[in-house]
């Protein structure tokens, strides 16, 4: 029985000597499922009349059936795992020889050349695995129309004016409304605040909330400049691995390389939308990208303690009135995800990742990233493309 899904985090990993394609995804009933396919091999091409010099450099060749755009004849240069074929394509261009494609990442190549954009159909037996879903080994797999409903967590975090000490993690979307507040006592706070003594205790709690909501998105406003980098702090202090995705592998942070330089924070199972890149890839124009700013042009209604003097605000409420500091933490969390909400950016984004076979948080990096489509277009008319450096 074919069933459908959505790509979510398309990555690889190195199993036995073998490159392994690891696709998590959510399947059209919301289910989480990871397709496992060690079958493909990555490759890039070469003209033909340099293949030679491709064996001798390690790779194995096979014919292709496929030309340049300037219609010469081109040979497949494969190798048994990515990262050696990287050092294959690295010596072959300091000859001075072109190589195509080489820089299509594996996991993009083998959704190119089953024309998956984003969605697929897949039929095959698979296991269940906790928070991974099913899992499917080398199943049938294709392309496929099919447009996911993500369910959505916005989180927030509070901290003293230097960074040092976690306040609060407010949350709100997938799983409900929650505070996670470290404090001693419970002076009368609100029914969705949870209080914690230790800050350990804190943070494995809202991990655990993570786990329980099982979002498929990841939002918050400037998450991976400010929020997890702080979090994964606070984790490694507490001796915990700040696991947000469906494994207990831990978040990693990144700095796009293109023009955009954004932050990124990649997980397995889940995807990060950050609510201030999603509102400037949508080419929303606002004075500025405050949080403030965008609630009040999007929604007419902003932060609880105001846009100035936010640091001090929070310091006092956090010592004098936590009720306060509660609230504001959660509204917060509420704001990104109506703005998103409101302006449909979460669909947007999953548009623009079906029309270009983009993951989720690369469509904004579309100008300075080689794009799928392209690809994928080129090949079904037998051409090949280069690489851009």
């Amino acid at each position: 029985m074919r069933e459908r899904g959505f790509v979510l985090t398309p990555t690889y990993r190195v199993a036995r000597g073998r490159a392994e394609v690891h696709l998590h995804a959510v399947m059209e009933g919301g289910e989480a499922a990871v397709i496992v396919d060690d079958r493909m091999k990555p490759y890039f091409f070469v003209r033909r009349r340099e293949a030679e010099a491709a064996r001798r450099g390690g790779g194995r060749v096979v014919e292709s059936g496929l030309r340049t755009l300037d219609g010469e004849t081109v040979a497949r240069v494969e190798g048994e795992l990515p990262q050696e074929l990287s050092r294959v394509r690295d010596s072959l261009e300091a000859r001075g020889v072109e190589c195509f494609e080489a820089d299509l990442r594996f996991a993009s190549r083998y959704l190119i050349d089953r024309g998956i954009r984003g969605a697929f159909s897949v039929e095959g037996a698979f296991e269940r695995r906790g928070a991974v879903g099913r899992v499917y080994r080398n199943p049938r797999i294709e392309g496929a129309h099919f447009v996911p409903r993500l369910r959505v967590l916005s989180l927030d975090i509070e901290t003293s004016l230097d960074g040092e000490r976690l306040y609060a993690i407010g949350v709100a979307g997938a799983g409900g409304e929650r505070v996670f507040l470290l404090r001693d006592g419970n002076p009368g706070l609100p029914g969705y605040v949870e209080v914690f003594g230790e800050e350990g205790a804190l943070l494995a709690r809202f991990l655990e909330h993570v786990r329980e909501a099982d979002p498929d998105v990841l939002t918050g406003w400037s998450l991976p400049d400010f929020d997890l980098p702080a979090l994964q702090r606070y984790c490694r202090r507490a001796g915990l691995v700040c696991a947000l995705g469906r494994t207990r592998e831990e978040v990693v942070l990144r700095r796009d390389p293109g023009f955009t330089r954004e932050g990124r924070a990649v997980l397995s199972g889940r995807v990060v939308l950050d609510g201030l890149a999603l509102v400037r890839g949508a080419f929303v124009r606002l004075d500025d990208y405050r949080l403030e700013t965008a609630a009040q042009a999007l929604l007419g209604r902003g932060k609880l303690l105001g846009p100035d003097g936010k640091g001090a605000s929070i310091e006092a409420a956090y010592r004098d009135d936590p009720a306060l500091l509660c609230e504001y933490n959660l509204e917060d969390a509420r704001l990104v995800l109506e703005i998103i909400e409101k302006a449909g950016l979460v669909e947007l984004t999953v548009r623009r990742s079906l029309l270009t076979g983009m993951p989720l948080d690369r469509v904004s990096a579309l100008p300075a990233e080689y794009p799928a489509w392209m690809a994928d277009f080129q090949a079904r008319d037998r051409f090949v493309e280069g690489a851009e450096r």
